[in-house]
């Protein structure tokens, strides 16, 4: 769950540290307070494209800080895959700068963009109007089955045969291509198995590189900074000068008074500290040297590394490594390409015939739970102000699997009883397709530990009865998952159990703010919502009601 955020000289926000808790929580503030300003700035920590324009004017840098408690988040081994250390609490850091750099930190460690991405992605989930085009999406649709019939485990078993199926008839295809061949291509496979061989990959390396990289750069930089701390310190105005000048004079005074003896031992504890401060500053200063011909070798490295990863069409290192094995073995199979084939055959059989036993098991879980999707999706639409509401679920089984299995999904819905239904995608209106985002998002909650969930314009084409209820499913749902809801409905605002509400300042020049109200600031602030800003005793005692039944 997210803990807290820092947002520092982003857009209209100057300095803000949040914190949150689990449960469900909303945001509110009039339209143009900043309240998308929140998001722009979480969305950046995660990963998302920069944009200069987004730094404060007048400032030189933003900063925006997320933490994160994943102690309940399977994700361990993703932060081993990226070589990253792991701790249950996890700190996302991004710095932009005016110059157009980009510095991102997971837990104080540089990384790139793509490996914060992936790690944000599985901890928080901001749902806008435009998620819901992916309640459109066939793959969406089909995740939606697995997650609520819990098929994880089998989906996972499914995708591993899978992948070693394809693996395997690819392989086979390649090895009977080269043998028609008569291996004509053979060269080309050699150059291409030498060039990797020359080059001397290591898993391990292109991190190290990109660290040394890093390092090499800002060597100036560092050395600077600790020469000027050394200089500070050593200099004859500095603070190891001016402490010598308090030792002496307590060492005077002392003699007058003995009680002073004491201030002049610390003094002189502090003097010693700062000097072997100084002296480490020193040495590691020393140790800094501006290696050009290092950084050029560096950069020529990396450059052979990014043009095989490109060349190749493959994500790290470990995947060139592979590949060289896979040259090496097509290279070696060419005098063996009968024996090769025959072998590959019988095993991309085998594979098969697993593949369509787990297929069909995977399949037959996934209609087994239609009924109960269908069911459940339609009493919440029902509740939701959408009383006729008709969904359906249709399966299409294929006898060639795909990657998600043998089955296409395919979601229908009507919304009248005369009407049948049809493709969501053809026929739900925005309001409709939000409703039922949200009824699949709290069905889903309830099977699996989802990230942080914030929904923004969920309640877009509601109010009433029916935004009351939106609240009462917002609010169930986080009885499994954090839950931070910005709205402009009193009716959805009265159920969160925290209160932010977001608001401009004018004074030396517009700034965004973020409170945390109390009770009373809750009740003025949902009569607002009520009434307008003149606020009447009947919105007054409306607020409370509204909250009291919370």
């Amino acid at each position: 769950m997210l803990r807290s955020l820092h947002i520092e000289n982003y857009v209209l926000i100057k300095s803000l540290d949040l914190d949150f808790t689990s449960g469900f929580s909303v945001i509110t503030g009039e339209t143009g307070a900043g309240k998308s300003i929140l998001l722009g700035a979480l969305g950046l920590v995660l990963g998302n494209r920069a944009d200069l324009k987004t730094i404060s004017d007048g400032q030189e840098k933003c900063v925006i800080e997320a933490v994160f408690d994943i102690s309940n988040y399977n994700i361990r081994k993703l932060f081993e895959d990226n070589d990253l250390d792991y701790y249950d609490e996890c700190i996302f850091r991004r710095e932009l700068l005016r110059n157009g750099k980009s510095r991102l930190f997971l837990n104080d460690t540089p990384v790139n963009i793509s490996i914060l991405k992936a790690i944000g992605d599985e901890l928080i989930d901001i749902h806008s109007q435009h998620s819901n085009l992916l309640l459109k999406d066939d793959s969406f649709q089909l995740s939606v089955l697995d997650c609520i019939a819990e098929n994880k485990d089998i989906r996972n078993r499914y995708r591993e045969i899978y992948n070693k199926h394809s693996i395997v008839s690819k392989l086979l295809k390649d090895t009977i291509a080269l043998a028609a061949s008569d291996k004509k291509d053979l060269n080309y496979i050699e150059f291409q198995y030498k060039q990797l061989c020359d080059a001397k990959l290591r898993a391990d390396e292109l991190p190290e590189l990109e660290s040394d990289l890093l390092y090499l750069e800002h060597a100036s930089e560092l050395k600077t900074a600790l020469a000027q701390t050394e200089d500070a310190l050593l200099n004859e105005t500095g603070a190891i000068s001016l402490l010598r000048i308090a030792e002496n004079q307590t060492q005077t005074a002392s003699n007058f008074q003995s009680e002073l003896q004491a201030l002049h031992d610390r003094i002189s504890s502090c003097t010693i500290e700062l000097k072997d401060i100084a002296d480490d500053i020193s040495k590691r200063c020393e140790l800094i040297e501006m290696n050009p011909e290092r950084l050029e070798q560096v950069r020529e490295r990396l450059d052979l590394i990014y043009t095989l990863l490109q060349k190749h069409k493959v994500a790290n290192v470990s995947e060139l490594l592979d590949l060289q094995k896979v040259l090496e073995d097509k290279i070696s199979e060419l005098n063996y390409s009968d024996e090769n084939i025959a072998k590959l055959k019988q095993e991309e059989n085998l594979l098969n015939i697993d593949l369509q036993k787990i297929a069909s098991t995977l399949s037959e879980s996934r209609k087994n739970t239609v009924k109960k999707i269908e069911s459940h999706l339609t009493a919440s639409l029902s509740n939701l102000g959408i009383p006729n509401a008709n969904f359906v679920i249709k399966i299409n089984t294929t006898d060639t699997p795909s990657r998600s299995g043998i089955d296409k999904v395919s979601f229908l819905f009507s919304a009248n009883k005369s009407q049948k239904p049809q493709a969501v995608a053809q026929i739900a209106s925005g309001g409709e397709i939000s409703r039922l985002m949200l009824c699949i998002k709290a069905m889903i909650a309830k099977s699996e530990n989802l990230p942080t969930l914030i929904f923004d314009e969920i309640d877009t084409g509601i109010s009433g009865e029916i935004a009351a209820k939106m609240g009462n499913i917002l609010k169930e749902m986080g009885l499994h998952s954090q839950i931070i809801c910005i709205t402009h409905l009193p009716q959805i605002a009265a159920k969160g159990s925290i209160h932010y509400m977001v608001y401009k300042k004018n004074e030396d020049g517009t700034e965004t703010h973020v409170k945390l109200l109390d009770q009373n600031e809750r009740i003025e602030e949902i009569a607002k919502m009520l009434s307008g800003t003149a606020i009447s005793s009947a919105a007054i005692e409306n607020a409370q009601d509204l909250l009291n039944n919370n």
